[in-house]
């Protein structure tokens, strides 16, 4: 009688090396993935900011039309002085399509209060309006203010932060009929996180005229301390890539050095900007 043979048993386990082989790959996916993953979360990142301050731009037309085309003063001084009810955080409000989003998702600035998830021990937006309109006689100081926007604005187009009469071809450039070209004129960028403890991350606008001592390529170190040049990634200085807007309503997100070479050649100082 003839008796079959046993079949031969499926082997079911990995041998070390190709257990190794399969570890490996997998590292190697990681590698290429993850740098892809960070570069998507940051472009998103960029992305939301950049809706943030185009929405700044869009209450401010709105805000311009209401006000014989005049533009929004800054309100918060470098130092956490200032008046904060004449700030156009407060101003723009009202004129905004849904709350004003004052936040960058890239921002992690320590000097946000504990309100708006941060760890300084000032007072955000919300809570110093709050006891402003519960005591209008005697509202808390301004010095005891907390970071309220990462954004600000170029002072060239304030009235009462515009720079020294002598620097200025005009007496004011607070108007758009005053603008030569509203699309090279910046209006509003991102300011400083702070990280180096710079005063200006409490404020609501920076002093660009102040960006050129005559030293070569020291301009975006002075701006720096008032602006974060590198917001959205880029090499830290000229090449740092952060959002701005125009005061036509358009924003883009930019490198340092193409909205800022020297005091002759900006777009920050409006009769000169193109």
């Amino acid at each position: 009688m003839l008796h079959r043979s046993a079949p031969a048993r499926r082997r079911s386990a990995f041998t070390l090396i190709e257990l190794l082989v399969v570890i490996a790959i997998i590292a190697l996916l990681v590698g290429i993935l993850i740098p892809s993953l960070s570069s998507a979360r940051r472009a998103a990142r960029a992305a939301a900011c950049l809706s943030n301050i185009r929405q700044l731009e869009l209450a401010h037309t709105l805000y311009a039309q209401n006000n014989k085309e005049a533009f929004v003063d800054a309100g918060l001084a470098h130092g956490g002085l200032g008046s904060p009810q004449s700030s156009w955080p407060v101003l723009l409000a009202q004129y905004a399509d849904g709350p004003l989003i004052l936040r960058s998702p890239a921002d992690n600035s320590p000097f946000w209060s504990a309100d708006d998830n941060g760890s300084f021990a000032g007072m955000s937006l919300r809570r110093y309006l709050d006891l402003a309109a519960a005591n209008p006689a005697s509202p808390p100081p301004a010095s005891q203010l907390a970071r309220w926007t990462s954004y600000g604005l170029n002072n060239y187009v304030t009235r009462s932060k515009q720079p020294a009469r002598e620097l200025m071809a005009r007496p004011a450039y607070d108007t758009f009929a005053r603008i030569p070209r509203p699309a090279a004129t910046v209006h509003f960028l991102m300011m400083t996180f702070g990280a180096d403890g710079s005063s200006f991350a409490r404020a609501d606008h920076v002093h660009a005229e102040n960006w050129d001592n005559g030293t070569p390529g020291a301009s975006p170190t002075l701006a720096s301390r008032e602006m974060q040049l590198d917001a959205h990634g880029g090499k830290v200085g000229v090449a740092g890539l952060a959002n701005y807007s125009f005061l036509d309503g358009h924003a883009s997100t930019l490198a340092f050095r193409d909205v800022y070479t020297d005091f002759d050649n900006n777009r920050f100082y409006p009769e000169i900007a193109k």
